[in-house]
């Protein structure tokens, strides 16, 4: 695989599918982390400082895994978009031309409070590429 795009929200489900990311990646192939958190006007609970407080909690998540991984011969970058997240993680995954998608199937995000599995669920039934769920 030379481009692979993980979902990630920091969630042990998250961690195992970014860890089953990095076995099948080629060398010189880029894994690409992708957060999304939910816009203000996608769920009433959200005000606009508690999105940018969500916002910049993603960045830095995203941040401190690259900087954790550190270096190694394929290269990685993040992404911290906004919306519906298992559109994001389909569209994203088109746009770039990944090879795989990879998710974890549950688990508590640290970006909020969503039903992983459901999201699993949705990219499976929806995406055009190849969706691993890893548990």
């Amino acid at each position: 695989m030379r481009r692979i795009l993980v979902g990630f929200d920091g969630s042990e489900g998250a961690e195992n599918a970014l860890n089953k990311a990095m076995m099948l990646i080629n060398e010189h192939g880029e894994i690409i982390l992708l957060a999304v958190i939910p816009t203000p006007s996608d769920s009433n609970l959200l005000d606009q400082t508690t999105h940018e407080i969500m916002k910049q909690k993603a960045y830095n998540l995203i941040n401190s895994v690259i900087q954790d991984i550190g270096t190694h011969e394929y290269s990685i970058r993040g992404i911290v978009d906004e919306g519906d997240i298992a559109a994001k993680i389909i569209d994203i995954a088109n746009d770039l031309n990944a090879d795989l998608v990879v998710l974890g199937s549950r688990g508590t995000s640290e970006l909020g409070n969503y039903p992983i599995g459901s999201v699993a669920n949705k990219v499976v039934q929806y995406a055009h590429k190849p969706v691993m769920v890893v548990r």
